[in-house]
């Protein structure tokens, strides 16, 4: 990912709130000729201290996990929320428009998980994540048709070994524009934009010069 020095984030905290704020991403590995090929899948980040794994699942109908397993090798995008900026909120009418980020590239090595019992604990810690008052529907499923839907799906873990975490948020901008711009996002009536200006405000308290 193009990567200027002033957009590029290594907080932590930052990339797990990404994966936890905007979870469906676009998970890229080869296909059986080499080419890239992509799924979007939701992923869940597990933290492992030092590091982080995503754990997901895609339907066995999907060709895309069969090659992964010869292969490995995997890169997860998550896309944030965006919002365009207008040039005039800058002090000069020598600017032009551009459109602010948060976006994070995990790399790693992919792990398939397709045992009944492992698929079904993977399941359980995703409905864990995403809707913790289905699971004692899912628990009440007949066991036939829960084993059914588990042989339709297969899990995976990947073992984020590098990532890269770009917040473009003006923070080439002076203080007073960031500002005009934080506000106008945060008046606005589309929700990706008050959550930029969100990242914003949060990038602001914690790096971002006065």
């Amino acid at each position: 990912m193009y990567m200027p020095a002033h957009f590029r984030s290594t907080d932590f905290e930052h990339a797990l709130r990404l994966v936890a704020e905007h979870p469906l991403a676009l998970l890229v590995g080869p296909d059986a000729q080499g080419q890239s090929f992509g799924s979007h899948l939701p992923l869940v980040a597990a933290d492992e201290g030092e590091g982080f794994a995503l754990e997901g699942h895609m339907a066995r109908a999907n060709p895309h996990w069969g090659w992964l397993s010869q292969q490995r090798q995997v890169l997860a995008v998550f896309s944030g929320p965006g919002a365009y900026v207008s040039p005039g909120h800058y002090e000069s009418v020598k600017n032009v428009p551009t459109w602010n980020y948060a976006a994070l590239h995990a790399y790693g090595e992919v792990e398939l998980i397709d045992g009944a019992a492992d698929k079904d604990g993977l399941l359980k810690r995703l409905i864990g994540r995403f809707e913790p008052g289905y699971a004692e529907q899912w628990r009440r499923l007949p066991e036939d048709f829960q084993h059914k839907l588990l042989g339709a799906i297969v899990g995976f873990r990947i073992r984020v070994t590098r990532w890269e975490l770009k917040l473009k948020m003006s923070q080439n901008r002076a203080a007073t524009e960031r500002q005009r711009i934080r506000a106008a996002l945060a008046a606005s009536g589309r929700a990706e934009d008050r959550a930029t200006a969100e990242w914003m405000a949060r990038l602001e308290r914690a790096y971002m010069p006065e």
